[in-house]
């Protein structure tokens, strides 16, 4: 990934991370932002995937669908699609 298409996804995730900030903890929050930060942006999705997850913590369609595109452009695991298909909806 090049550096303009990692700004890109880094921004679309601290978008997601001030969107989804009301449900994530702040302590999640600043280990996915540091995760972002340090260019770890596959592992940042995971975290938030997880943990909003763990909490059962419900999605907006919008907010499912951002995070999903993230997953498939990043080429991650089923880790995150299932772990984001356990939240309900919003």
């Amino acid at each position: 990934m090049d550096g303009a298409e990692y700004e890109e996804i880094a921004g679309q995730l601290r978008g997601l991370l001030i969107r989804l900030d009301d449900r994530l903890s702040s302590t999640d929050g600043s280990l996915i932002a540091e995760l972002i930060d340090v260019g770890e942006v596959g592992l940042a999705v995971e975290q938030m995937a997880d943990q909003l997850s763990e909490y059962d913590q419900p999605l907006a369609a919008d907010e499912r669908a951002d995070l999903l595109t993230l997953v498939e452009r990043l080429q991650l695991t089923d880790r995150a699609v299932r772990a984001l298909a356990t939240c309900p909806d919003r």
